[in-house]
């Protein structure tokens, strides 16, 4: 697993983790900040992982995007959110593939979960 996509709408915290992530070693093969921008990038790229928000410029959320992703392409996706609502945490636990990290993120715990997607897809 090395090629990412970020799909987050705030444009600095979309380029520290692509800062992060490539210091860990992986590759970014594209950024989108609105669920047409990351439509439109998921049209010409397969990545191994998506990283994304729950909440999106855009007609659709982060998890309404996941589901329709996950309707083509399993695509494992690690959703970074400051979102503690129960009913949004189900919603990414019921997405088969999906996993989530509270922000603010530190380095340690994206790495573990980047880690344990690696064991899941191999």
């Amino acid at each position: 697993m090395k090629k990412i996509i970020i799909i987050e709408d705030e444009t600095i915290i979309s380029f520290s983790y692509r800062l992060q992530l490539e210091r860990m070693g992986f590759h970014v093969i594209g950024t989108a900040r609105s669920s047409d921008e990351a439509e439109a990038l998921l049209r010409d790229e397969r990545p191994d992982l998506i990283i994304m928000d729950i909440y999106l410029k855009g007609p659709k959320t982060g998890l309404e995007l996941a589901q329709e992703i996950h309707a083509k392409d399993p695509i494992p996706i690690l959703f970074l959110t400051a979102s503690t609502r129960p009913d949004v945490i189900d919603a990414i636990r019921d997405l088969k593939g999906c996993h989530y990290l509270a922000k603010p993120i530190n380095s340690d715990s994206l790495e573990d979960m980047l880690q344990q997607f690696a064991r899941e897809t191999t």
